[in-house]
């Protein structure tokens, strides 16, 4: 699909209609319509359909189709390719690669996690042994041609992989970072002899060193991209059908948006879209509420994501695992779990309890949703102390069945246990708060960050009824609910920027380089960088270019990206570089060694297409008691430091002014989400509708 009014499709200035941002999760699809003239949100929330994923998407969609013509962005964080890697349903793929270099991929490396583990197994190669094949050609590590390529081999390969129905090929030569010629006409000749193939070029998805991460990446996205292929062609073909004549962009797991068609060629930079959503959001909401340090904490029916921001800045890791397999991939750093509302509470053989990390997901669900499922969940155990409302479930258009959640608690967990009903559902909240407690601590003190000096943001449909207990375990002093909490990423996606990402492996000591080879390389990114923003119809004036170089001391393994000063004609530039990688080392690390040398390792350029950001509706003024229209009433709620509350204050966040308190112990509800204030807290709605919660004293 392509834009017929050139800078206006895929950069909205903003006043023009609605942005509609689709977040897919593994129990409900959120989707958020966003009025850019008023700031008004409309919000929906529908059960995700995992025997295809487009039918909920369009359930939510029919409900804003009416006024589709007004639609001026859509932006959909996607979690089909993960899904294919993660439930191993991708295409059969094949590899190409260096003669004498096919096993990389199974040898793998040396560092492990459970090194002392006798039972421990590598991860199963995406691409068998037997679709990895070798062809005669050498680079070395400059890039200089050693042996040429043999064309003849790589037709060999074609024919192969033609009669063994492989129709996702990976090109992965050794050093094909530093000199692509061999990897561009292998691709051409794949493009020749096999037109209907699909075919993954190294050099374009991660032009790194590393070879075995390298391949790693490469595969992957070999393996995913016929299938994230097929379903954003579909999603584009329905939208037009519903009216939408705009290009759909696509959260990128980097927090930035990508047109589908850029999209299609690299699928792997997909793989965390819905977490990158919410951390984007994160970074948003802290900003407007001028919190300088923030851990996004972003609790599903699945799992959980927790992220940090400073300054406005989420933070970016280039290098990253999915289930042991390595990606050379710009990721925002997050942090996930198996703890969400479906994690699944089990006793173990020794009589422990245990809160995930399998998942009832959206089928059958909870024991609640009266849909077969038969295991209790934490959503069953907050059902049973009477911090969800069951007659408000997803704003009351769902309906749950507390009585199958008290039974099947009685059989599953407290009698096992030998505990009564409210001892064992709130041992499964105590088990899950703890796991995600883990998780804050995983992105802060193992990061030497102090989660004290941070305020907890928190969203998904179940996090704000977790988050003051996590934020009690960790002594943080404020819970921040953003508006819209439950459909939060989706939102989040609308403040994106559009963004790609391009690295290049250059390694030189940094006193042995003149600024000219560097500035000349960034130079050779910035062409490529301009040419996508070109294809997606960015303006000049709104792109932007961002330089970065990983950096180490000589003799390390992993580096530091350290930003790269724009100064023209600064004599001193080598200095202030490793200035600011000595600065960011202690930071990271706790200690620097500026008498050491150092070395450059990658050129990175992010390419910034900027969006206007959207502008929320401020609320109307209110005093500190809220009206009493925002009262539903009071129910029996169970806290446990006060045990059960007969009479807990019940109110309708929609109602809620800009300067209302709400003292704990209260429940705030909302269509998407609900939020618990516990004994010792206090709430307090901002401006602009966001909840601060602070602890008392």
């Amino acid at each position: 699909m392509t834009s017929s009014r050139k800078g206006e499709d895929c950069v909205p200035e903003g006043d023009r209609g609605y942005r509609v941002g689709v977040d897919i999760g593994g129990t409900f699809t959120d989707i958020v319509v966003l009025d850019e003239k008023s700031g008004d949100l409309s919000l929906y929330k529908t059960p995700s359909t995992p025997r295809d994923f487009w039918f909920g998407v369009e359930a939510g969609i029919r409900k804003v189709s009416d006024s589709m013509d007004r639609v001026s962005m859509i932006v959909h964080g996607t979690t089909v390719g993960l899904n294919a890697f993660l439930m191993r349903r991708g295409e059969k793929a094949g590899l190409i690669t260096t003669r004498g270099f096919r096993d990389i991929y199974d040898i793998g490396r040396h560092n492990r996690e459970s090194m002392y583990d006798l039972r421990y197994r590598k991860p199963e190669p995406l691409v068998p042994r037997e679709h990895r094949l070798e062809v005669t050609e050498r680079l070395d590590a400059r890039g200089n041609v050693v042996t040429p390529l043999d064309e003849d081999e790589v037709r060999a390969c074609v024919r192969k992989f033609k009669a063994e129905g492989v129709r996702s090929i990976a090109v992965c030569l050794i050093h094909s970072y530093a000199n692509a010629a061999h990897e561009d006409r292998i691709g051409e000749i794949l493009a020749e002899e096999y037109p209907e193939a699909t075919v993954s070029l190294s050099h374009d998805v991660a032009r790194e060193w590393r070879e075995y991460e390298r391949t790693s990446t490469v595969a992957i996205n070999a393996y995913i991209r016929p299938i994230v292929d097929r379903y954003l062609s579909n999603m584009e073909t329905q939208l037009e059908r519903q009216g939408y004549m705009h290009r759909l962009f696509i959260c990128q797991s980097s927090g930035g948006v990508s047109s589908v068609e850029v999209t299609k060629l690299s699928p792997v930079s997909t793989l965390m879209s819905g977490p990158a959503g919410g951390a984007v959001g994160t970074a948003q909401v802290s900003g407007l509420e001028k919190i300088p340090r923030a851990i996004g904490f972003d609790m599903g029916g699945t799992s959980t994501d927790v992220c940090v921001s400073i300054d406005g800045n989420v933070l970016i890791r280039t290098e990253y695992k999915i289930e042991r397999h390595p990606l050379l991939v710009p990721m925002v750093d997050v942090q996930s779990i198996g703890a969400g509302g479906g994690s699944i509470a089990w006793v173990d053989s020794v009589g422990a309890l245990n809160v995930g990390p399998q998942s009832a997901g959206a089928e059958p669900g909870p024991v609640c949703y009266d849909k077969g499922g038969t295991e209790v969940t934490t959503t069953d155990a907050n059902l049973v102390l009477g911090r969800l409302n069951p007659d408000y479930f997803l704003g009351g258009e769902m309906a749950v069945r507390p009585d199958l959640s008290a039974k099947r608690l009685d059989e599953k967990v407290a009698g096992p246990l030998k505990l009564d009903r409210t001892a064992a559902a709130a041992g499964i909240l105590r088990v899950v708060n703890t796991k995600m407690a883990y998780a804050v601590r995983a992105v802060t003190v193992e990061r030497g960050l102090s989660p004290r000096e941070f305020a907890l943001v928190a969203f998904g449909g179940a996090g704000p009824m977790h988050a003051c207990d996590v934020a009690a375990e960790l002594e943080i002093p404020t819970v921040l609910v953003p508006v819209a909490p439950g459909q939060f990423s989706a939102l989040g996606m609308l403040y994106s920027d559009i963004r790609h990402d391009f690295a290049w492996t250059f390694l030189t000591k940094t006193r042995e380089v003149d600024r000219a080879t560097l500035d000349e390389r960034f130079d050779s990114l910035a062409k490529r960088a301009g040419e996508v923003l070109e294809q997606e119809d960015v303006p000049r004036e709104k792109r932007r270019f961002v330089r970065s170089a990983d950096m180490r001391y000589v003799g390390q393994e992993w580096s530091v990206n350290v930003p790269f000063g724009e100064e023209a004609g600064d004599t001193d530039w080598q200095a202030n570089l490793e200035s600011r990688f000595h600065e960011l080392h202690k930071r990271n690390y706790g200690h620097s060694a500026p008498e050491e040398p150092t070395e450059i390792v990658n050129l990175r350029l992010t390419a910034v297409g900027l969006v206007v950001n959207p502008r929320l509706r401020e609320l109307a003024r209110g005093g500190a008691g809220p009206e009493a229209q925002a009262l539903k009433g009071t129910r029996k709620v169970y806290f446990p430091s006060l045990g059960w509350n007969e009479r807990t204050p019940i109110y309708e966040r929609e109602r809620l002014l800009a300067g209302n308190k709400l003292a704990g112990p209260a429940v705030v509800e909302e269509p998407g989400s609900t939020t618990v204030v516990p004994p010792g807290w206090t709430a307090t709605v901002s401006a602009y509708g966001n909840m601060l919660i602070r602890k008392n004293g």
